[in-house]
């Protein structure tokens, strides 16, 4: 059976699970369906396979919403080749398409009852959810993961002091010596956005303030990608375990987030840089390693270390000039700490790689929540990719993409995410 250790999950697909304004619980129940359950659930109406095309196709109902480069799973067929995770060719109005691994037996499918699905990420358990207070934990199930667990805590009345009064936003704390909801050793913490509550439909017309959510989850890491706030502007979050060089590296486990405190009404802009200022080397704000380099206690900040001079995405001008090119590096980008003490000359610490984490050097708009597979020097690797805001005052509202050929603070980057095998 094929093996898919990336998953992709946006709002765009059917039956994704809802973020509205302020409802609580809504991003725990995000979680859990594209970690552990999943979505979408429904009846297969046909399933045919073309021993010419090697596709199979599946006939639905319609308005179905599963998309292309979704990876889906089938059950109920009487052939083996049909039941398991799959990913979507095409789509088309009650029917989608996929290639199967091996060719079924025959070539109508047979079965009683034949489901399909959003496959979750199956990587991921939850272990405790209390509705009352709107918690829940879950931890990586991968054997190289580290053992830290994450407790969401989803617009809790007790904390909502923290935030924004009228926000929605969900801490999320990184435990160790994880015992229940209510014992554990909190060693860092953030905060994410968790509701499009401040977007406004006269963002529409900018293809960056798009109102969704896109979530990639490995079998230890996992990228929020949310459009929030006062310009409806899109930020990228992270938690989990990164590729670290430190032999036996027992906290290799990051986290960042955003100011939650100030920065969320429509009053404020400064909460868009907390994750796309990582696209500044020299910026570390709102990100976490739960220990430093020498392991002590205590968590430290990351930056990242990238091609670009100034911008992830804004290494030179787009389209380049002199072949009229779109290029990413195909370097990994690495994370970097402060030597502290230790280091008398300032100098940063290589602690580790971002896994999956792809970087453009420049920025084409249109790209924007697009899938390719076709770039050169990495064909046949999928990769997703959509705008995040810079550093962001809320001075760059211009939907003229002609304006966006030059690096500027103001307006947002392209990031990009693989979505195949992230070890390679």
């Amino acid at each position: 059976m094929a093996d898919f250790p990336v998953k992709w999950f946006s709002s765009d697909m059917g039956g994704a699970p809802v973020l509205s304004d302020k409802t609580p619980g809504e991003m725990i129940a995000l979680m859990k369906a594209c970690l552990s359950t999943g979505f979408n659930l429904m009846p297969i109406d046909g399933m045919e396979f073309d021993s010419g095309t090697g596709l199979a196709t599946v006939n639905l109902s319609t308005g179905h919403g599963f998309l292309p480069w979704q990876v889906i799973e089938i059950s109920g067929a009487d052939q083996a080749g049909y039941n398991g995770e799959h990913r979507v060719v095409s789509v088309g109005t009650g029917w989608l398409t996929f290639a199967p691994d091996t060719a079924p037996s025959v070539g109508a499918a047979t079965g009683e009852s034949m489901e399909i699905k959003a496959s979750p990420s199956k990587s991921w358990e939850f272990i405790d959810e209390d509705a009352a207070t709107y918690q829940a934990s879950f931890r990586s199930t991968a054997p190289s993961a580290t053992d830290h667990v994450v407790v969401m805590t989803d617009d809790d009345p007790t904390i909502s002091s923290q935030v924004d009064s009228s926000a929605d936003a969900v801490n999320l704390a990184i435990a160790e010596n994880y015992q229940n909801l209510s014992s554990f050793d909190e060693v860092a913490s953030q905060w994410w956005p968790a509701s499009h509550r401040y977007w406004s439909e006269s963002y529409e017309k900018y293809t960056y303030c798009k109102k969704g959510w896109m979530l990639i989850a490995s079998e230890r890491l996992i990228y929020f990608i949310i459009g929030y706030g006062g310009s409806s502007k899109r930020s990228a979050f992270v938690v989990g375990n990164f590729d670290s060089v430190r032999p036996a590296d027992g906290y290799n486990f990051m986290i960042s987030g955003f100011r939650a405190a100030t920065g969320w009404s429509s009053s404020g802009y400064g909460c868009y840089s907390d994750f796309a200022r990582s696209t500044e080397s020299n910026k570390d704000y709102y990100r976490r390693i739960v220990r430093p380099y020498n392991q002590t206690p205590g968590d430290t900040r990351y930056k990242f270390l990238k091609y670009s001079w100034e911008s992830m995405g804004g290494a030179f001008m787009a389209p380049n000039p002199a072949d009229n090119g779109f290029y990413i590096s195909s370097g990994r980008v690495s994370i970097t700490e402060d030597g502290g003490a230790e280091n008398n000359s300032g100098m940063e610490v290589l602690r580790g790689y971002m896994p999956g984490l792809v970087e453009p050097l420049n920025t084409i708009p249109y790209y924007d929540l697009s899938i390719l597979d076709d770039l050169p020097g990495v064909e046949g690797r999928p990769i997703v990719f959509c705008l995040v805001s810079a550093d962001d005052q809320g001075g760059y509202d211009s939907e003229d993409f002609t304006q966006w050929r030059s690096s500027q603070d103001s307006h947002p980057y392209l990031i990009g995410f693989y979505l195949d095998d992230w070890s390679v």
